[in-house]
């Protein structure tokens, strides 16, 4: 890529220029430490592979949500959360718009949903003449289905958010065509799948797994809210009445977490984590389980199923969103509906085959290396961005 006439010594390409020297990006997205989900996971293992590739990063988050990524230049902001919606305090616009001229961004990359500001923060940037992108986190589903019609719907509800971004990051290509459905134009919606650190999580030794002792775990690790399904997935472990010596392992918090533990407190078997907001405790538990199970009724692209793949684990997962897609061939791939018996029929066969649970972990792992590795998705963002600042280059 060339840059056009008067940009002086910018080169497009090297992933760490622009006309005042190194790019720099704003990034709007969650903070780890306290969040322990997906969101929080995406801002991490992305922005640290932005800094690595020389990128100058402000991240801007929620302070409710825990820690920066360690080593950008962080802008700390105050909010209330109700489950899913974050409110900002009095004055955040304010202060947002204060950090942007002084950091004065080659782009800004928002990471929705981040906050009721999602709008303004476009829209702003827009008058201000700053190139931006927004990843798109939405779940989604088939239409055919209920849930799917109700997610359809908060995609059209997001679609004049959407509009005001100079470029969108979809997940897979069918959550592009949902985007598109609900008017987005086609030619600004990149489709970047999330990646993971492969280096940073492997299979290996577990502090978790020597403690527990066993020679069967399954385990989940993230939300525990209904749409997870994990009720379902205690209900079909404990219809199998195994020996002690298997396990059923849950790190997470959510609505429906005290009801899991209700059931848990009657199942020696069952071990309740809580949520795990150390990212080295994360792997660990992914090392030490066995099968990693998502029954979800909607997802995007899960991270915690990319996680559990990369950490060797044999993965059973419903057929939503792109989860389908990324376990066909490497795991086993379950109807969403109706979920049973094929899950009580996946864990009665990975409990009797560990063969095939071995070459599903490794098949698994070759699978996210190969095609979901987080150098390969922050290539791919790199790209986005300095065609954007070239783009501004031109018509300045």
């Amino acid at each position: 890529m060339v840059p056009p006439a008067g940009a002086g010594d910018w080169q497009a390409g090297t992933g760490s220029t622009s006309p005042r020297g190194p790019l720099r990006v704003a990034w709007f997205g969650h903070g780890g430490g306290r969040r322990a989900d997906g969101l929080s996971s995406y801002s991490s293992t992305t922005v640290g592979a932005l800094r690595r590739h020389g990128i100058e990063v402000a991240f801007f988050f929620h302070r409710h949500d825990g820690e920066a990524v360690p080593g950008a230049q962080s802008v700390s902001l105050s909010a209330a959360r109700f489950k899913t919606v974050i409110m900002p305090s009095p004055g955040t616009a304010a202060r947002i718009a204060r950090e942007l001229l002084a950091f004065r961004p080659d782009v800004v990359h928002v990471s929705l949903s981040f906050s009721l500001l999602d709008t303004w923060i476009l829209a702003h940037c827009r008058r201000r003449g700053i190139p931006t992108v927004a990843t798109v986190h939405l779940p989604y589903a088939q239409l055919r289905d209920g849930r799917g019609r109700i997610f359809h719907a908060l995609y059209r509800f997001h679609a004049h958010t959407l509009a005001l971004a100079d470029r969108c990051i979809a997940l897979s290509h069918d959550q592009r065509e949902l985007l598109v459905s609900v008017g987005c134009e086609r030619d600004r919606v990149d489709v970047l799948p999330n990646g993971v650190d492969t280096t940073e999580i492997t299979p290996g030794p577990s502090k978790l797994r020597t403690g527990l002792g066993g020679d069967f775990v399954v385990g989940y690790l993230g939300r525990l809210d209904p749409e997870k399904r994990i009720l379902d997935l205690v209900h079909a472990f404990q219809r199998r009445q195994w020996s002690n010596e298997s396990r059923l392992v849950i790190a997470g918090s959510g609505a429906q977490q005290l009801r899991i533990s209700r059931l848990a407190s009657n199942d020696p078997r069952i071990v309740m984590l809580g949520a795990i907001h150390d990212r080295q405790q994360c792997i660990d538990v992914l090392r030490g389980i066995d099968v990693f199970v998502l029954p979800s009724t909607a997802e995007g692209l899960s991270l915690s199923l990319l996680e559990a793949m990369a950490a060797g684990c044999a993965v059973v997962a419903t057929d939503v969103g792109d989860d389908g897609r990324l376990v066909s061939g490497a795991g086993i791939v379950l109807p969403a509906h109706p979920l049973e018996p094929s899950l009580g029929n996946a864990l009665d066969t990975l409990r009797d085959d560990v063969s095939l649970r071995r070459q599903l972990g490794v098949s698994g792992r070759e699978r996210v290396s190969e095609s979901y590795s987080i150098g390969t998705t922050v290539d791919g963002l790199i790209g986005t961005y300095e065609s954007m600042v070239v783009r501004k280059l031109a018509v300045a």
